[in-house]
Protein backbone atom coordinates (compact mmCIF):
# COMPACT_ATOMS: atom_id res chain seq x y z
CA UNK A 1 0.00 0.00 0.00
CA UNK A 2 1.57 3.10 -0.78
CA UNK A 3 1.35 6.44 1.15
CA UNK A 4 1.20 9.68 0.51
CA UNK A 5 3.22 12.35 2.21
CA UNK A 6 0.93 14.90 4.11
CA UNK A 7 2.84 18.05 2.87
CA UNK A 8 3.86 18.00 -1.18
CA UNK A 9 7.01 19.89 -0.03
CA UNK A 10 8.64 17.00 1.27
CA UNK A 11 7.99 15.25 -1.58
CA UNK A 12 11.65 14.49 -3.14
CA UNK A 13 12.67 17.47 -4.97
CA UNK A 14 10.71 19.78 -2.98
CA UNK A 15 12.23 22.85 -0.93
CA UNK A 16 12.73 21.71 2.73
CA UNK A 17 10.85 23.64 5.49
CA UNK A 18 14.78 24.57 6.75
CA UNK A 19 15.11 26.19 3.77
CA UNK A 20 11.73 27.93 3.36
CA UNK A 21 12.41 29.59 6.33
CA UNK A 22 15.58 30.83 5.85
CA UNK A 23 14.64 31.97 2.90
CA UNK A 24 11.76 34.22 4.46
CA UNK A 25 14.34 35.53 7.15
CA UNK A 26 16.80 36.51 4.16
CA UNK A 27 13.75 37.99 2.93
CA UNK A 28 13.20 39.78 5.45
CA UNK A 29 16.01 41.07 6.30
CA UNK A 30 16.65 42.69 2.73
CA UNK A 31 13.41 44.55 2.89
CA UNK A 32 13.94 45.71 6.17
CA UNK A 33 12.69 49.81 6.38
CA UNK A 34 14.11 52.05 8.80
CA UNK A 35 12.35 52.47 11.62
CA UNK A 36 11.13 55.06 13.83
CA UNK A 37 13.55 54.35 16.72
CA UNK A 38 16.32 55.05 14.52
CA UNK A 39 15.56 58.54 14.56
CA UNK A 40 16.97 60.55 17.25
CA UNK A 41 14.21 62.93 17.75
CA UNK A 42 11.85 60.20 18.43
CA UNK A 43 13.74 58.25 20.68
CA UNK A 44 14.61 61.60 22.55
CA UNK A 45 10.52 62.14 22.35
CA UNK A 46 9.74 58.66 23.73
CA UNK A 47 11.89 58.81 26.76
CA UNK A 48 10.72 62.04 27.36
CA UNK A 49 6.97 60.16 27.60
CA UNK A 50 8.01 57.55 29.46
CA UNK A 51 9.61 59.81 32.34
CA UNK A 52 6.59 61.70 32.68
CA UNK A 53 4.40 58.67 32.43
CA UNK A 54 6.80 57.01 35.30
CA UNK A 55 6.50 60.83 37.36
CA UNK A 56 2.46 60.88 37.11
CA UNK A 57 1.75 56.97 37.73
CA UNK A 58 4.54 56.18 40.42
CA UNK A 59 6.16 59.60 42.13
CA UNK A 60 2.95 61.31 42.35
CA UNK A 61 0.85 58.97 44.24
CA UNK A 62 3.39 58.74 46.89
CA UNK A 63 4.03 62.49 47.19
CA UNK A 64 0.02 62.48 47.57
CA UNK A 65 0.60 59.60 50.45
CA UNK A 66 3.39 61.18 51.61
CA UNK A 67 1.12 64.45 51.61
CA UNK A 68 -2.15 62.98 53.50
CA UNK A 69 0.30 62.01 55.90
CA UNK A 70 1.16 65.33 56.91
CA UNK A 71 -1.67 66.56 57.03
CA UNK A 72 -2.67 64.06 59.08
CA UNK A 73 -0.21 64.60 61.63
CA UNK A 74 -0.95 68.10 61.50
CA UNK A 75 -4.65 67.26 62.89
CA UNK A 76 -3.72 64.96 65.61
CA UNK A 77 -1.86 67.98 67.64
Amino acid sequence: MSVTAVDSNLAPGGASPEAKFNAAVDNAKASEKPTEADDPEFTDALITQAVTIGGQFIIMPKMQELLNDAMSDDDEE
